[in-house]
């Protein structure tokens, strides 16, 4: 992104066998915080032992057994000025006492970085390395920056990962990050980076067929519009966005959302408190914002960065240890927002809404593609592929919607398999209105409704909204509406919610 580049001359075995390793158990912080986190010693894994082998389904990163899951964790900044920083020690503390699941290693390709002088790749090895034992994930990071166009060190891109995928393709933990931020005005997706992502992207699958692939985006990695509207054809490859909460707002936000809903997977491999320099602020309430809005998406990041300089974005104050053992004393204002965002999530177990949930699964379809019509019809269907039998009654579903009437609205249940007498509707208004939805119906079920037994389903549930005025609904902003959805398939932008939790989907 824009920020670096004034500022970042200064010096300064197998796939499916798991990494075993049990952590020593961290104590009570210095400063008195006593946190009750899933780190590996708590939780007796670790991530890598939870999630084993990654893979991209359906636009979503899941673990060894299908289910999403969301990585949190810290990017480094560069090696050749912070590279001391980068240590087993250093990500041991940040698992246990961060919570981390995810570290990114950032090798930069210019300023003073790989380019000038190789050796800096045993940096990215030691990480690697410390990584495997740790039972973390991370992010091989080919860092171009001033560069802008990767093909300017297409070749020498190409030899590196090579030999780092023959090194470390056997090791299920491994990400490949094949260009942080490629930016300038000619550097587009389509002419420079698809194309040079794609060479990349074989020489590794040459030697490395399963760990996941990241290519960046133009723009500074924030064009993912452009990549999701002609993505590469490798299946286990995401795309990233990067954002500084002081810069980067809704727009973004919706950008991200679009490619979501064209199948692609997003992951965030770079994001900072500060604005787009790296400095200013720390925004920390456009930072919640964010990390609100990715934990709702299921979306994996990495937070900018792993450095004591004396700037917005470091995790840590000027002097802080170099092997970890950080009190909060000697963390900045964004360390200590970023170590409870993760943290939060660790308690989460790390996992995306809906993944622990009893086997239920929404299907949706729209039985009328007049997006500008005076009716919302919706149909839903409820699938058990749990192991015991669900009470519909226990079930509530949500679909989000924008109103463009203002008026009181009114629900009909069309058609409903298991009886139209059983099934309700409830119009709910947000309490805080959402870019893409400012009311929801909850379709609810009568004890008469029965349950749904282990392998079966509701059936067809037909439902249908208008204004009291039947005024026209425009529903392409509608966060639920599916335009093309016209077969029953899973659906994630509704939400189940069983006895009041949500297990299923994601909230707008």
């Amino acid at each position: 992104m824009m920020k670096r580049q004034r500022q970042w001359i200064l010096p300064r075995i197998a796939k499916k066998v798991a990494v075993m390793l049990t952590a020593v158990l961290m104590l009570t912080l210095t400063n008195g915080f006593n946190w009750n986190t899933q780190t590996a010693e708590a939780a007796g894994t670790t991530p890598v032992e939870r999630y084993g082998q990654l893979s991209v389904k359906n636009g979503k990163l899941v673990d060894k057994s299908g289910k999403p899951v969301q990585l949190k964790g810290i990017s480094s900044h560069g090696v050749q000025w912070f590279g001391d920083l980068i240590n087993e020690d250093s990500m041991k503390w940040l698992r246990d006492d961060w919570g981390i699941s995810l570290f990114r290693v950032a090798l930069y390709t210019e300023e003073d970085g790989y380019i000038s002088d190789p050796s800096l790749k045993n940096k990215v090895k030691e990480a690697i390395e410390a990584a495997e034992k740790l039972g973390l994930y991370v992010i091989i990071d080919w860092h171009i920056l001033s560069d802008g166009d990767p093909n300017i060190h297409k070749e020498e891109a190409k030899a590196f990962f090579d030999e780092f995928a023959t090194q470390y393709g056997h090791l299920p933990n491994v990400i490949y990050e094949v260009a942080n931020e490629p930016n300038g005005n000619n550097v587009k997706w389509n002419s420079q980076i698809r194309p040079y992502a794609s060479e990349v992207s074989q020489v590794i699958r040459a030697k490395d067929p399963d760990n996941v692939i990241i290519a960046g985006t133009g723009t500074w990695s924030q064009d993912v519009h452009d990549a999701a509207d002609n993505p590469l054809p490798d299946k286990n490859t995401m795309y990233t966005v990067h954002f500084y909460a002081g810069t980067h707002g809704q727009y973004l936000r919706d950008r991200i959302d679009y490619a979501l809903n064209k199948g692609v997977g997003v992951f965030v491999t770079e994001w900072g408190t500060s604005d787009a320099s790296g400095d200013g602020g720390p925004f920390l309430n456009e930072a919640k914002v964010w990390t609100d809005f990715m934990a709702s998406r299921g979306i994996s990041w990495a937070n900018w960065s792993l450095a004591d300089k004396e700037e917005t974005s470091a995790a840590l104050l000027p002097d802080a240890d170099r092997k970890g053992g950080w009190p909060d004393s000697q963390l900045s204002a964004s360390g200590k927002f970023v170590k409870q965002a993760i943290l939060e999530a660790s308690n989460n177990g790390g996992n995306t809404p809906g993944s622990d949930n009893q086997g239920i699964v929404l299907q949706y379809r729209t039985s009328d593609q007049n997006a500008k019509d005076n009716a919302i019809r919706s149909e839903f269907n409820i699938k058990n592929t749990g192991t015991t039998a669900v009470k519909l009654s226990d079930l509530k579903i949500r679909y989000y919607y924008t109103d463009e009437s203002k008026q009181a609205q009114q629900f009909f249940v069309d058609w409903a398999r298991l009886g139209n007498e059983k099934v309700k509707g409830t119009i709910v208004t947000l309490p805080n209105s959402k870019a893409k939805a400012d009311k929801y119906v909850e379709i609810s079920f009568t004890d008469g409704a029965g349950s749904i037994q282990p392998g079966e389903e509701s059936g067809d549930i037909k439902s249908r909204i208008h204004a009291a005025n039947w005024s026209n609904f425009d529903e392409t902003n509608d966060y639920s509406y599916g335009a093309n959805q016209t077969v029953f398939a899973d659906w994630d932008h509704a939400t189940v919610y069983q006895q009041d939790k949500l297990v299923w989907g994601i909230e707008p």
